[in-house]
């Protein structure tokens, strides 16, 4: 299943690529920078258009099923990414990326500096809007794959704590929203998305 999903996002996202973690210069730097996630470097895969950064210890893991799983839900990033193009990337890391804004203080005047308030952990609705149609992949194949739902907590976190800066600290509209789309699964309502790459993981269950 790891092969023909890989070949299928090759086919997908031009340039795409698997790359580790360790490898890569940007993603040590990246590390010290997200030093609220600490573990970023070890538990987390990173997307930078079009190539997707697993830590070489999860690769190594035997743990097939959730690389499949981590897989797809890059994918729906790329997807975004090469949809939006920049758009995407100003949109996810807003509204932080806009302490940017700061460097205009040189030029023209100290007031910029106020756009270091950006930096806090200030909610991020695009953000969570992005991983919110990255996560409902994860439970589709995680469902189709197994049969039963993943435990809903475990997505609510990501949004809650530090994981993605606090980017959505809204739990119970968290709940409600992952506990309506797990009704849409158990009832095979599933985006385009998710039925092709069904059809690519599981040929022999739900091919045409």
């Amino acid at each position: 299943m790891w092969e023909d999903l890989v070949s299928y996002v090759s086919k997908q996202i031009p340039g795409f690529e698997i790359k580790t973690k360790e490898g890569s210069s940007l993603m040590k730097l990246l590390s010290l920078v997200l030093f609220f996630n600490k573990f970023f470097a070890t538990r987390y895969v990173t997307t930078m258009y079009p190539k997707v950064y697993f830590p070489k210890e999860m690769l190594n893991s035997g743990n097939v099923l959730g690389n499949i799983i981590i897989l797809c839900h890059e994918y729906v990033h790329l997807l975004d990414r090469k949809r939006l193009g920049w758009l995407f990337n100003i949109l996810y890391l807003s509204p932080q990326i806009f302490a940017l804004l700061a460097f205009l203080a040189i030029p023209f005047s100290l007031s910029w500096l106020w756009c270091l308030l950006f930096l806090l952990p200030l909610p991020s609705p695009f953000r969570a809007y992005f991983e919110f149609r990255a996560y409902k992949m994860s439970i589709a194949i995680y469902y189709l794959h197994l049969g039963r739902l993943p435990p809903l907590e475990f997505y609510v976190k990501q949004f809650t704590t530090s994981s993605y800066y606090w980017m959505f600290p809204f739990q119970e509209f968290l709940y409600f929203e992952f506990d309506k789309y797990a009704r849409d699964v158990k009832n095979k309502k599933f985006d385009k998305t998710v039925e092709e790459i069904k059809f690519v993981l599981f040929p022999n269950k739900y091919g045409k």
